[in-house]
């Protein structure tokens, strides 16, 4: 066993830096900027409507979103063990629902106007679906290689006295005896 000593909490408060005060510095008046244009160009950008889009992602990502990857997360760590199959399954996942997630309005169609055939003129739904695959493909890949991997190295990972336990030809064995 290790006789390293537990960690222990930092003796004074701990201090964010400048960072914070630097982004607060600067995004605040972007910000500003991006509200003033919003309400200067009513007509154009609907206060109303961004306003129900900004407070409706906010409930759907704590009401569904949140809910549903803290449910595959528990699911996947109790159906998968650890290891290259969980971390590539958890990656797939993750990048699945983030590709779909930022797809969904051009796969809705949100924006398309009748008047201008060229806005959202492709089939974003297929799109979607050729990258998801992409991402899983991927997936396979990786885990095909580290299977192959992990079977070309075998004991030959393990140290040599490991090794010598694992071929059964180690210290004590009858074969292999210590001059005893």
């Amino acid at each position: 066993m290790s006789s390293a000593p537990a960690p222990t909490a930092p003796a004074g408060p701990v201090r964010a830096g400048r960072a914070p005060w630097v982004g607060a510095i600067v995004g605040v008046p972007i910000m500003g900027y991006g509200l003033r244009g919003v309400f200067v160009d009513a007509a154009s950008t609907k206060p109303a409507e961004l306003g129900r889009w900004l407070v409706g992602g906010a409930l759907v990502h704590d009401l569904v979103l949140v809910p549903l990857v803290l449910v595959a997360g528990w699911v996947l760590h109790r159906v998968v063990r650890a290891g290259p199959t969980r971390s590539v399954l958890t990656w797939c996942l993750a990048t699945s629902g983030v590709l779909a997630l930022v797809a969904w309005p051009f796969v809705r169609g949100y924006g398309r106007q009748a008047s201008n055939p060229s806005l959202l003129a492709r089939d974003y739904a297929r799109g979607l679906a050729v990258y998801i695959a992409m991402v899983w493909a991927v997936g396979a890949v990786v885990l095909v290689a580290e299977t192959v991997r992990r079977r070309r190295s075998g004991p030959a990972r393990l140290g040599r006295r490991a090794r010598s336990c694992a071929t059964g030809l180690g210290r004590g064995h009858p074969v292999v005896s210590d001059g005893v």
